[in-house]
């Protein structure tokens, strides 16, 4: 079954969100496309693309939401100006060791030892899966994405003018404000971002890193090499660790459930401090909570679930059944909302 066939067998909503934007842009990528059966309904859901408050260092909310919708570095002029753009095009970002691709503990990363917090449901909601702007609207929740200029992100706030909208040939696919630092995505589209730039308050890059032997799990099925090909879908640094999700969106089967890793980077060098267990977290974003991250993993007819995990060591804590898979996490006033496929939840956190 060809890539293209899985993700749009049925005709896309009128105004789809960016993760469904995300698969249709990664079908299209496809070559050819051979005719297949039409996957459950639940297929549908959304691929990965640009969106906070969920990480880290909320914004103030918007009115309306975000549509989310080992090559030699690039030596090609950078666009933008500033310091921030001279300092981009001027190095060559980290290239880093290939990772495990399992559940590993190379040291602890900063963190205390609270204890972890108890999500307890509060109201559980089907939704028209295509309302999701109304969803952030009407519980008042933004997500601290800019505006980039290839992605349909209408109404998220401007990108500032010092930040580089290219790196080499790799365009700026997403931009996340994190408060403190900002950390800029770059490739050839949303579902192949590989290039993470962290920039400090002053502009500064303090750490460049490519995530290209993170892309391509170590073992796949037959014939599916170009469908497991992944994507570094969200990204936030505290303490000097850069925490940052990567996988792919297609079955786990396919690259042997080998996806959807949390992973700990030491921000300074890169070097790998954990990653996660696989299939935890393929939603757009994930939370930094304290001592502890807040994620979620679904696709399709897969089990979905909400997890919870130590930041310093990666390990799962806690994990919730939902009803389809997480695609959006946001904590507000002592509440976590997390908008899946086809079902609204608030929990309150304990």
């Amino acid at each position: 079954m060809s890539y293209a066939a899985r993700v749009l067998s049925t005709p896309p909503p009128a105004q789809s969100s960016p993760r469904k934007l995300l698969l249709a842009a990664a079908a299209l990528a496809v070559c050819a496309c051979q005719p297949a059966p039409a996957p459950p309904a639940h297929a549908a859901q959304r691929p990965p693309a640009p969106s906070g408050a969920a990480g880290a260092g909320a914004s103030a909310p918007q009115p309306a939401p975000p549509s989310r919708d080992g090559a030699a570095p690039p030596t090609q002029a950078a666009a933008g100006d500033g310091a921030a753009s001279a300092a981009l095009d001027s190095r060559s970002p980290v290239k880093l060791a290939p990772p495990p691709f399992a559940q590993t503990l190379v040291r602890p990363a900063p963190a205390g030892s609270s204890a972890a917090p108890r999500l307890v449901k509060v109201t559980e909601q089907k939704n028209t899966i295509t309302d999701e702007a109304e969803w952030f609207a009407r519980n008042g929740l933004s997500l601290p994405v800019l505006q980039v200029p290839s992605g349909p992100q209408s109404g998220a706030r401007p990108l500032p003018s010092f930040v580089p909208t290219r790196y080499g040939d790799q365009e700026l696919v997403k931009a996340i404000d994190h408060g403190d630092h900002l950390a800029l995505f770059y490739g050839p589209s949303f579902a192949e971002a590989r290039f993470v730039a962290i920039l400090d308050a002053a502009h500064r890059v303090v750490a460049f890193f490519d995530f290209e032997s993170f892309l391509v799990p170590p073992a796949f099925a037959p014939k599916e090499a170009e469908f497991v090909r992944g994507h570094v879908g969200w990204a936030v640094a505290k303490d000097g660790v850069l925490y940052v999700s990567s996988g792919h969106r297609t079955y786990a089967a396919s690259s042997k459930g080998k996806n959807a890793y949390l992973s700990a980077l030491d921000l300074a060098t890169g070097q790998l401090l954990w990653q996660s267990a696989p299939l935890v977290c393929n939603a757009e974003n994930f939370v930094l909570r304290g001592d502890h991250l807040l994620c979620g993993y679904g696709f399709t007819a897969e089990p979905d679930f909400l997890y919870v995990l130590e930041r310093a060591t990666g390990k799962v804590v806690s994990k919730l059944p939902m009803k389809s898979g997480p695609e959006v996490l946001v904590e507000k006033e002592g509440k976590l909302f997390v908008r899946t496929y086809d079902t609204d939840y608030v929990f309150d956190i304990r």
